[in-house]
């Protein structure tokens, strides 16, 4: 997802003498230096040879980016242990030069949401571009922290046709994305422990559907089951009449995330600074965990973070709010002011089953009687492995929860 037009601007071009160019120019100025101590005609004839190739490789490489242009397009977003997939399409505007060798990279952005700071460099290479040719590339820039990732250049370099000469254009395309918080995988048991068997989570849906409550009557329309005729509504008219049934309504589920303490709130005597951090983290991958479980099983998911400015996200089910839930999680800022909420301004919370997950120390006041209440310390007894990785979950630093009993039952029932 993208804030920007995504527009570029700002092209700058740039000739770069790297390893092998400064080595060849070394050689060129010792022979030419040799040649006019010795007056050689076989050093001079060398010395024009290694001097016409840098001047061809020059002008070659100059001409063939001339007409370069290049455009990041959109990726939908990028997840800590995975990769963010960019691609590109870069167009050869030249009627007559196609280009070869043209590498893309990324160059850092500015300020704390730069895409360097979230993601390890990566690069596209394309090997051959037609004249008037649209070629698309891609490059995979491994995922190694939760937030935004702003873009703002974006460098197309060559060094064909010698190696000597590396010629570079830089181009200005403000975008940015969310890189969605840790996945892991939730044992089996862990959503039918949340969510009871009742009908707390369901309600009656208001469409028509193949469901088994009534929702009205309507006309017989081909195709019709015989079944669904209301015989004696029938009798009194001259038409058959069925019954319609409501559409099914899934399970309901609200995910709290209580943020509302600050990192520095948390130390104390069993816990450091970073040992807090990271349990907050561990927390907002364990919420990102269960909304991603509970939509593969066809939940109905929504959020409420505790303590953060994020708006309370309505309880819907489809896979773009899921994308909109994942995004929340990810803009978290942990370095912003928190706010102390007593009680979750959440107006679907009776209908909708709820689990309340805490960095650390639980707080039995928060959420609704019959929530479950989970600490992130908890994360290895809930996790079987990471998403996207076979490695199991190890146990966490920090230790010493306050946990209700409540909240420590399903724990003992998934670890089973």
């Amino acid at each position: 997802m993208w804030d920007e037009s995504g527009e570029q601007h700002g092209l700058k071009r740039r000739y770069h003498l790297h390893i092998p160019g400064f080595i060849y120019v070394a050689l060129v100025l010792v022979i030419a230096v040799t040649a006019m101590n010795s007056q050689n005609n076989l050093l001079f004839w060398i010395f024009g040879v290694l001097f016409s190739g840098l001047l061809i490789s020059g002008i070659f490489s100059g001409w063939m980016m001339l007409g370069l242009r290049v455009k990041r397009l959109d990726p939908e977003h990028g997840t800590v242990g995975g990769a963010l997939v960019v691609r590109y399409a870069v167009t050869n505007r030249s009627r007559f030069f196609p280009a070869f060798n043209v590498h893309i990279e990324e160059r850092p952005a500015r300020g704390r949401t730069s895409w360097n700071n979230a993601l390890r460099p990566g690069g596209a290479w394309i090997m051959h571009i037609g004249p008037r040719e649209t070629v698309h590339g891609e490059a995979t820039f491994p995922a190694v922290r939760r937030g935004e990732a702003r873009f703002e250049k974006l460098r197309i370099w060559t060094t064909f046709p010698f190696g000597i000469v590396k010629k570079s254009i830089t181009f200005t395309q403000l975008q940015h994305t969310f890189i969605h918080p840790r996945l892991y995988e939730l044992r089996r048991r862990v959503l039918d422990t949340v969510v009871p068997h009742s009908d707390v989570g369901t309600r009656i849906s208001s469409r028509p559907g193949a469901g088994d409550d009534y929702f009205g009557l309507r006309e017989y329309r081909p195709g019709d089951s015989l079944r669904h005729v209301a015989w004696k509504r029938t009798a009194t008219r001259d038409e058959l009449i069925c019954i319609e049934r409501s559409r099914p309504s899934p399970p309901r589920i609200r995910v709290v995330l209580n943020l509302s303490k600050a990192t520095a709130d948390l130390c104390g005597d069993e816990l450091a600074f970073e040992q807090a951090r990271d349990l907050e983290e561990q927390a907002i991958s364990l919420a990102a965990s269960f909304v991603h479980l509970a939509d593969l099983a066809g939940y109905a998911v929504g959020l409420t973070v505790s303590g953060g400015d994020l708006p309370a996200i309505p309880v819907r089910g489809s896979r773009r709010h899921r994308s909109r839930i994942m995004a929340g999680l990810a803009s978290i800022d942990l370095d912003r002011a928190r706010k102390s909420t007593g009680t979750l301004p959440v107006s679907d919370a009776d209908r909708s089953a709820m689990v309340i997950i805490h960095p650390h120390a639980i707080d039995p006041k928060l959420g609704r009687v019959d929530g479950w209440h989970l600490s992130a310390v908890q994360l290895a007894a809930l996790v079987v492995a990471e998403i996207g990785r076979d490695i199991t979950v190890g146990a966490p630093a920090a230790t010493g929860v306050i946990a209700s009993d409540r909240a420590a039952q399903p724990k003992a029932e998934v670890a089973a």
